[in-house]
């Protein structure tokens, strides 16, 4: 798996680039989740995509980690903010936990609302993230999305 990142990392698109429209990063992400769900039921395509973001998120703090959390943290919000995933901001730290907020949530931002909370992959990401400093398992929960009409994506981990 720690190669993975590095390969799908490669492209080579000499006139189209490597960005995609927001439209359809969506549409594979939610048409997967449907699927999955027919599969695997609604909770096994939810733990799907939250593992799926805890895997990319450790593979990223190899890349970003800085022994100083707060220098970690800023590492993360220019990463998530760089590559488009959403604006990241910390706003709880505890030493039992860690709630950030995304705005403008990639899988989410000016969805209507659709009554349940769907930003899965997010939330997989940022225990991965806060699992690589830590070097333990974490409990993370979406307590906030913008398509359960909350106006924003909120990740709440427990140590």
């Amino acid at each position: 798996m720690e190669k993975l990142l590095e390969q799908i990392s490669k492209v080579k698109r000499d006139k189209l680039g490597t960005d995609i429209p927001l439209l359809i990063f969506r549409v594979l992400r939610h048409y997967t989740h449907f699927y999955a769900a027919d599969l695997l039921g609604e909770r096994g395509a939810n733990i799907l995509l939250i593992n799926a973001g805890r895997a990319l998120g450790e593979e990223l703090g190899n890349m970003l980690y800085d022994e100083e959390l707060d220098n970690y943290l800023k590492n993360i919000a220019e990463f998530v903010e760089k590559e488009k995933i959403g604006l990241l901001k910390v706003v709880e730290k505890a030493d039992d936990k860690l709630v950030v907020q995304l705005d403008e949530c990639i899988t989410c931002a000016g969805m209507d609302n659709i009554g349940k909370r769907i930003c899965h992959f997010e939330v997989g990401l940022v225990a991965g993230l806060v699992e690589k400093y830590l070097g333990k398992k974490v409990m993370a929960t979406e307590t906030k999305c913008g398509a359960n009409g909350e106006g924003t994506c909120e990740v709440t981990v427990h140590f």
